[in-house]
């Protein structure tokens, strides 16, 4: 019999489990796709290939009213030490990256090679920077830790990547964001991640249409 006591226990609980549930079957899933089609979601885009396939994976986009030379050079220059990342800075700052994102296109921070540093954060050392495994101007850009970039390397699968991708559309641009494996399905790492990402491509779309 359950006493008066414990009852508010219960009502926790189960509060609790219906938050957990409605995050997992709505939430989540909106997060993980946000403007992005059936289609995107389901494609195998550049970098993948490079991923452990058994690991989750979100798709975002946005609809840029430009052309993929327009959107490419705001892309090409992310970067703490370059153009910062078109997102909320001041949180990014808060947590000690020192982020001071670009109004303009910079040339001298347009050459990205396979192997380049991009860095999220200095102060994290190995931790605070990516890596580039793949790129291709106007179509793609693959970024993963140093300790993956190293496993690819050897030829072993990366345990993730995070990419973005130009697809053009008449004069306008789909931009896509892909997020592979890494601590995607942590819920404070997703939620985290899902509004910075979100900023980061309406920056970018922002600047170019601009």
């Amino acid at each position: 019999m359950t006493t008066g006591r414990a009852r508010p226990w219960l009502a926790t609980a189960m509060a609790l489990g219906a938050l957990a549930i409605g995050y997992r079957s709505r939430i989540r899933p909106w997060m993980y796709t946000w403007g992005a089609t059936r289609a995107e979601c389901a494609e195998k885009l550049p970098g993948d290939e490079l991923v452990d396939p058994g690991r989750p994976h979100t798709t975002r986009a946005v609809t840029v009213d430009a052309g993929p030379e327009d959107v490419w050079p705001w892309l090409a220059q992310i970067g703490e030490d370059r153009g910062g990342f078109y997102s909320y800075s001041r949180l990014e700052r808060a947590v000690g990256a020192d982020i001071h994102n670009a109004e303009v296109i910079h040339p001298e921070w347009q050459d990205l090679t396979v192997g380049d540093t991009v860095w999220l954060a200095r102060r994290g050392g190995e931790r605070g920077r990516q890596v580039v495994a793949a790129v291709e101007p106007k179509s793609h850009l693959v970024l993963m830790t140093p300790a993956d970039y190293d496993r690819v390397q050897r030829g072993e699968p990366a345990g993730g990547s995070w990419s973005f991708h130009l697809r053009p559309e008449g004069g306008l641009t789909r931009l896509l964001a892909r997020g592979n494996g890494g601590y995607t399905g942590n819920a404070v790492y997703d939620i985290a991640h899902f509004v910075m990402e979100r900023k980061m491509l309406l920056g970018i779309q922002h600047r170019a249409e601009r």
